[in-house]
């Protein structure tokens, strides 16, 4: 297979899964409450709200 068809596979495999988690009401990942990036959460664990009225996430 050439790599070109693989990439377009994976790009729309990615646009289908977006457009599904948007079309089924799923929440929002919990890390992306916060401010920090995802890199920084896993290493020091720290997680600064965003908005007001979240709730500290799981």
């Amino acid at each position: 297979m050439d790599l070109r068809w693989l990439l377009v596979l994976l790009m729309s495999l990615f646009v289908l899964a977006f457009i599904w988690r948007d079309m089924s009401g799923m929440a929002d990942m919990s890390w992306t409450k916060c401010k920090e990036s995802l890199f920084t959460q896993v290493i020091t664990g720290e997680c600064t709200l965003r908005y007001q009225g979240d709730s500290i996430p799981s």
